[in-house]
């Protein structure tokens, strides 16, 4: 039995892998993309620390829905879609947190 790691057999092994990932994000709904949206504000972090874990969540979520989008939807103004219907309303809610731990400040 021959144990040796080739890159062909790592490269399958990761095409398989990328090959489940987006088959299981293709089998969402969109109500499921939510599931990808991981972000809440920090109480005991910094408004900056927040904001930068805000927009770097936000990059992997909107990554996420514009494959999902691509995939079922088309590329055709894909940016403007997923801007419209999931980043938008991601950055109203941190407007919102940060309205608010802004006056917790004062």
């Amino acid at each position: 039995m021959n144990n040796e790691v080739t890159p062909e057999i790592l490269g399958e092994v990761i095409t398989s892998l990328a090959e489940g990932f987006d088959a299981e994000l293709y089998a969402k709904t969109e109500e499921e993309l939510e599931e990808y949206w991981h972000w809440h504000w920090g109480d005991k972090c910094s408004v900056e620390w927040n904001t930068y874990q805000f927009f770097d969540l936000l990059e992997l979520y909107s990554n996420f829905c514009r494959r999902w989008e691509e995939k079922h939807n088309g590329g055709c103004c894909v940016v403007e879609r997923v801007r419209d219907k999931y980043v938008m309303p991601k950055v109203r809610i941190f407007l919102e947190e940060l309205a608010k731990h802004q006056e917790v400040r004062k």
